[in-house]
């Protein structure tokens, strides 16, 4: 299957973010940013070494790439793209900006940081893939699924290979001084180690662009980087404010059920970094006690509880959860009604703070009652749980926020549950918002339908306004760019929901 169609990096937003955050915050989540890129591109160098049967062949082999292992290389190519256009802003952005740090000795770290990290991984990425010349060809094709233009391998290679991109990184080494025992300057020393092991005279001296002028350079997924910079012009609309009022987060919860789940989008925030595609976080909708007390009060839900134990539904999940016994029931917002992954771990939130977003969809599963109920039982299990920033679904040691409805809803022994797809990339078992999104497409009045959407809250950027629009109006907002809030049409008769 074509996957990653829509994939563009979430953080490539991180310069935004940093107007609503104080200086040395800045500086921190900075540094995470830089360093969750590397992380990745770290993993995806390794993953193309242990797959030698696709990144590692003999230069004149007769076997050809099958389709799967060409689905693989383009999710890979995908993959590191991703990370390397975040890597590049995070570059441009501490070298300039004023935001992260007004030290310009930090400032200068964390541009040595990204930087240097980004022109290793070059390097590496391409001395993996060039001696290949099936390989090679297949990314210079056009993938117009992922929005990659033919000869784009070609144009990359040789931006990282040309003169210019060679001498910036050699004078800015040679210039940069590492201070010793300081945690930044010894990943700028690894990254540097990394790029001597390379025999970068051979791979420069294949390079046939030559001397590129620096206006080249931003060739380099230009779209992302054009429209990063663009909304840095707008990014004084709405400071510290989404378009989902709490009093509309509350309201809509009105038509919500417990064991509910939905797929939320920020547009200006540093959220779920990482994850692909339009819709970026997931969570579910549990409802307060008394919610849980009168939806799940049936006989056969009822039994169920007995043979757990417990003498009612409240008593098995305090049960189940020390997290949920101790907690207060409520937050800043207002009464817990949610569960979800975040970075901080698997917590309990308000609707008013989880649906702190600029849209959201809220899906109903088509399984029973009994079977929500040990949803949210399962769901609780995983309180406390860190977030998993590998998105491996194969361990249960963390969680990212669209695994933890996939699992708490998971088939077992005990629970007929709900089965979600689950898709590979580069290697890993995955399941995304927005394929999520896309499943429903997909499946919607089908026989192999298994959610429905209950809700659709959609935003206009220019009137600075969520409201409630249609399911027609759902479908294919998956595929939306992330900068669909440049191109969205005029709102007509959606009705503006208020409260």
């Amino acid at each position: 299957m074509k996957r990653f169609s829509m994939y563009l990096t979430q953080l490539r937003l991180v310069m935004i973010c940093f107007l609503l955050i104080s200086n040395t915050f800045a500086v921190q989540q900075t540094l995470d940013a830089i360093q969750m890129q590397r992380q990745g591109l770290t993993n995806l160098i390794q993953f193309m070494d242990r797959t030698p049967e696709i990144f590692d062949r003999e230069p004149n082999t007769d076997t050809l790439l099958n389709r799967q292992q060409k689905q693989i290389a383009l999710d890979t190519w995908q993959l590191y793209l991703d990370y390397m256009s975040t890597l590049n802003l995070l570059s441009d952005h501490t070298r300039t900006s004023r935001l992260v740090t007004s030290n310009p000795d930090l400032r200068n770290q964390l541009h040595a940081l990204a930087f240097i990290a980004h022109y290793r991984f070059g390097l590496e990425f391409i001395s993996r893939v060039k001696q290949d010349a099936e390989l090679v060809k297949w990314y210079n094709l056009e993938h117009a699924e992922a929005g990659l233009p033919g000869s784009f391998y070609r144009r990359f290679s040789n931006q990282m290979l040309s003169d210019f991109a060679t001498d910036q990184f050699d004078d800015f080494s040679l210039s940069y001084v590492s201070t010793p025992q300081n945690d930044i300057d010894a990943f700028i020393e690894e990254d540097r180690r990394s790029i001597a092991r390379i025999n970068r005279l051979h791979l420069l001296a294949s390079n046939s662009a030559g001397l590129l002028k620096r206006s080249l350079y931003n060739t380099y997924y230009p779209m992302q980087k054009g429209i990063a910079r663009g909304m840095g012009k707008v990014k004084v609309w709405r400071i510290g404010k989404t378009l989902i009022t709490p009093e509309q987060a509350l309201a809509f919860s009105r038509n919500f059920e417990p064991g509910d789940f939905y797929l939320t989008r920020k547009e200006w925030r540093l959220t779920n970094v990482g994850i692909p595609g339009f819709w970026t976080h997931s969570a579910m909708f549990i409802g307060t006690p008394t919610e849980r007390a009168l939806y799940f009060n049936t006989p056969e839900i009822n039994a169920w509880v007995s043979s757990m134990g417990a003498e009612s539904y409240e008593d098995l999940l305090r049960q189940t959860s020390r997290i949920y016994d101790e907690h207060p029931g409520y937050d800043d917002g207002g009464d817990i009604r949610v569960i979800e992954a975040l970075d901080a771990g698997v917590i309990f939130n308000s609707i008013e703070t989880s649906l702190d977003a600029d849209g959201a969809a809220v899906f109903r599963p088509m399984v029973s009652r009994l079977e929500k109920a040990k949803a949210i039982y399962a769901s609780f299990l995983y309180t406390g749980q860190p977030y998993d920033f590998h998105f491996d679904f194969d361990s249960d040691n963390a969680l990212v926020c669209s695994e933890l409805i996939y699992k708490a809803y998971q088939p077992s022994a005990n629970q007929s549950g709900l089965e979600f797809p689950l898709y590979r990339a580069v290697g890993n078992k995955m399941l995304t918002p927005s394929e999520i999104a896309r499943w429903y497409d997909e499946t919607v009045g089908t026989p192999d339908q298994k959610i429905e959407l209950v809700m659709f809250i959609d935003s206009n950027e220019k009137d600075g306004v969520a409201f409630q629009s249609t399911k027609e109006a759902f479908i294919g907002s998956w595929k939306r760019p992330d900068w669909y809030l440049f191109q969205q049409p005029e709102r007509r008769d959606d009705r503006v929901a208020t409260n």
